[in-house]
């Protein structure tokens, strides 16, 4: 796609890198899609792209705790509804490749959204000082890594030009799944942090 936005010289050397008349945005686009596409999401818990979110402040830790896992909770959701959507454009007739490069960014921030609310809820549960409260957080932890391979199998097929649409759609199957598994484990994990507090 990036070969198509390069001008070159009359000596065939690179000039500058412009848009083409006919999509003024895909340079953009493009630069958009390298940005995300340049971190793993094994990368992201290390180098998180957005900011932690902001402290979820209440009265005590059990109330900020409570606050948390609420909020994982909710953005879970999101990521969840996200992943259904996503599969059903893709089982769509008219899903095309450009479809595929937006959906497929779209559903890495959100993730890394879950993500980044997940290590905010997992450093509450370290002040807590409980092993089994720490041992819950790192099992979903390993969860989110889990789910998160499913971005690398998409990149790897799409990078091989092996990728079908059939393949996405199970794909965004597997995500939604996934995500309803690891939501469960959360509510348990939430329910049993609950007679520790």
């Amino acid at each position: 796609m990036m070969h198509a936005l390069l001008r070159r010289s009359q000596s065939g050397q690179p000039r500058h890198l412009v848009a083409s008349s006919r999509a003024p945005g895909r340079a953009r686009l493009a630069t958009a899609i390298l940005l995300v596409l340049s971190f793993s999401p094994g990368d992201w818990t290390q180098h998180p792209v957005f900011a932690q979110p902001p402290p979820l402040t209440g009265s005590t830790l059990g109330a900020d705790l409570y606050n948390a896992i609420a909020a994982t909770q909710s953005q879970a959701d999101s990521v969840r509804r996200a992943a259904n959507e996503w599969g059903r454009r893709a089982n769509s007739g008219s899903y095309r490749a450009e479809f595929f490069q937006r959906d497929f960014a779209s559903m890495q921030l959100q993730f890394q959204s879950l993500r980044d609310q997940f290590n905010w809820l997992g450093s509450l549960v370290g002040q807590l000082g409980h092993p089994p409260a720490s041992n819950a957080a790192a099992e979903l932890d390993a969860g989110l890594n889990i789910i998160g391979e499913l971005f690398t199998f998409l990149e790897k097929q799409a990078n091989a030009g092996t990728l079908e649409q059939q393949t996405i759609v199970r794909t965004c199957r597997a995500f939604e799944d996934a995500l309803s598994e690891w939501q469960r484990e959360l509510r348990k994990g939430g329910a049993r942090l609950r007679l520790v507090l």
